[in-house]
């Protein structure tokens, strides 16, 4: 019987042998490289996390109520001051903030920035006009909640200081845009007006805020409120710029919210 079995060549053992070792040091290099090249990926990949977190770290976490704020309405805007003593004298800084009671944006804002906000309100540092607009109407389940959210806000602005809780507004407000109370942009669905009554309740509101509220006393004053705001926010944005909440506007001009130190920079 033939072994027909492929002898290799004389020689061709060793080099076999050779190649192999080659390969397998060849490999462990490729191994090397690969780890180090996935642990600089890693590096980078949380050094980016920290930055980011950093980045968007929220200036003041340690004051979550306001506590010596009060509201007052006019034609639709909601204007809060506070202070340590009643009656002194007007704060020095004034803004103009734009947002609708759906915007998921407006969530993210008042989360990073609302507790500052807050602060600088009740030492007096700061009074702030709330302006409700009600574009995002059409992306919530009833069609019609950034209205009716305008409306319970300026069913509690209403308040009379006498018979408000201190920081009620602001508290309310607070809650609004808190997750898990606000709906979700093109939700499958979003709060009645009884709800919301709820929620203002929950806050401090009396019943007459939620008699208000649930009977959608404020919604018409709360639709013509939110066109004078829209055209007032289209003046402050510069041509060519998209008209979008959340906005801030200090004498007329946009701010520029990209930098948590927006607001610090204004108050020092």
């Amino acid at each position: 019987m033939v072994d027909r079995r492929i002898q290799p060549p004389p020689g061709t053992r060793q080099s076999v042998a050779a190649a192999r070792q080659t390969s397998a040091s060849s490999n462990r290099t490729q191994m090397i490289i690969g780890a180090v090249a996935v642990s600089l990926i890693a590096i980078v990949v949380v050094v980016g996390l920290v930055l980011n977190k950093k980045a968007n770290a929220a200036p003041v976490t340690d004051h979550p109520k306001s506590l010596t704020s009060t509201a007052a309405i006019a034609d639709g805007v909601v204007t809060v001051t506070g202070g340590p003593t009643t009656g002194g004298p007007p704060p020095a800084l004034s803004i103009d903030v734009f947002e609708d009671g759906l915007c998921p944006f407006c969530q993210a804002f008042e989360g990073q920035f609302g507790q500052q906000i807050m602060k600088a309100v009740d030492d007096g540092k700061l009074s702030v006009r709330y302006h409700f607009l009600n574009f995002l109407n059409k992306a919530s389940a009833s069609k019609d909640y950034s209205t009716r959210a305008a409306a319970a806000l300026e069913c509690v602005a209403a308040v009379p200081t006498a018979s408000a809780p201190k920081g009620l507004f602001m508290n309310f407000h607070t809650m609004m845009f808190t997750s898990g109370i606000q709906p979700a942009e093109n939700g499958a669905a979003d709060m009645s007006n009884a709800q919301i009554a709820k929620v203002a309740v929950t806050a401090g509101a009396p019943q007459s805020a939620a008699s208000c509220i649930t009977g959608g006393t404020n919604i018409a004053a709360a639709q013509a409120a939110a066109q004078a705001s829209s055209a007032l926010l289209t003046k402050a944005t510069p041509a060519g710029q998209e008209i979008a909440t959340p906005a801030v506007v200090r004498d007329g001009s946009l701010l520029n919210l990209n930098s948590t130190s927006w607001l610090t920079n204004l108050l020092a």
